[in-house]
């Protein structure tokens, strides 16, 4: 008969082999192995739950050079292919922030090669005529009272779309996680923005859209699996990312889920009883003709008053 210390030691699914994680809010103890079929189910099923793509899309997944968007390439290439149908391709943005991207991009360029995916890169010069480095150093950024990332999250999404469409893509997918989904909930919630669109769903309408395989994915499986798979990591911190308002809301939450395990779910399934599911954002921005929640979108603004 085991003994208790050796039960713990065993994989909970198989009961065979020996358990390397232990996921902490359903009280599983998983094998290398299990961790890893259990996760992909875990994808496959979000995709499925939520209709995220369609047998015949071409999948442009957006890679930053992290861990996230890297591990989301690799899932989604083993997915991709069961439908003969369906393509996948891969985009990147170089925001020209001095001395962080270049590693990132030696990780996307590495992957791409190695999963065989096609690569489609562009950058913030080539897009908006400056580098993230030189709007964040200029008086108007100075002025503004703007925090980096204010800047740079929409700019790179707008970024990421144009380079989506170059490559003919019918879809966005991005790696963010259950953590990013429901920090994302909190921030429109604080900004008075909660209702005003679905985070990570596909919305249909005159645009690629975006959706989220990892929306149920907690980020610490993600890291997991990203070290069983040999997925680099980035060493080096965006130095802007310390000024974010996401920030502050990420330590609160990641400390609150560490004492009360299964919160991040529990507020993820509140939020998604508030939002409405599948709405369609109608309106287009007057300026560049982009989807947006008003009348001028945020990168319309940006560039107006920052670049030009």
């Amino acid at each position: 008969m085991l003994s208790t210390v050796e039960r713990e030691a065993v994989c909970n699914v198989c009961h065979d082999g020996k358990a390397v994680y232990y996921r902490v809010y359903s009280g599983e103890r998983l094998c290398r192995t299990c961790f890893v079929k259990t996760f992909e189910k875990r994808v496959i099923r979000t995709i499925g739950r939520y209709k995220l793509f369609k047998p015949d899309d071409k999948i442009a997944v957006a890679v930053s050079g992290g861990k996230d968007s890297l591990s989301l390439l690799y899932v989604l290439k083993k997915i991709e292919k069961r439908f003969p149908r369906a393509g996948l391709l891969a985009v990147t943005v170089d925001e020209g922030i001095e001395g962080y991207r270049d590693e990132a991009l030696e990780y996307v360029e590495e992957v791409t090669r190695m999963l065989e995916v096609p690569l489609y890169k562009t950058s913030f010069e080539e897009v908006f005529g400056k580098t993230l480095s030189e709007i964040v150093a200029s008086r108007q950024f100075r002025l503004s009272g703007l925090a980096a990332c204010s800047v740079c999250g929409p700019l790179r999404r707008r970024a990421i779309n144009i380079a989506a469409k170059r490559a003919g893509a019918t879809v966005i997918a991005t790696a963010h996680t259950l953590d990013d989904v429901v920090q994302t909930y909190f921030l429109k919630t604080f900004r008075g923005e909660l209702g005003t669109s679905e985070i990570g769903l596909r919305l249909e309408g005159p645009f690629i859209p975006r959706v989220a395989p990892f929306r149920l994915t907690p980020e610490r499986e993600v890291v997991f699996y990203a070290y069983l798979h040999n997925i680099p990591f980035q060493s080096q911190v965006c130095p802007n990312a310390a000024d974010s308002m996401r920030n502050m809301i990420r330590r609160f939450l990641a400390e609150f889920d560490e004492r009360y395990p299964g919160s991040l779910f529990a507020a993820l399934r509140s939020f998604e009883k508030t939002a409405t599911l599948g709405k369609k954002i109608q309106m287009v921005c007057s300026s560049c003709g982009e989807p947006s929640s008003r009348e001028l979108c945020r990168v319309c603004e940006l560039t107006q008053t920052l670049i030009h």
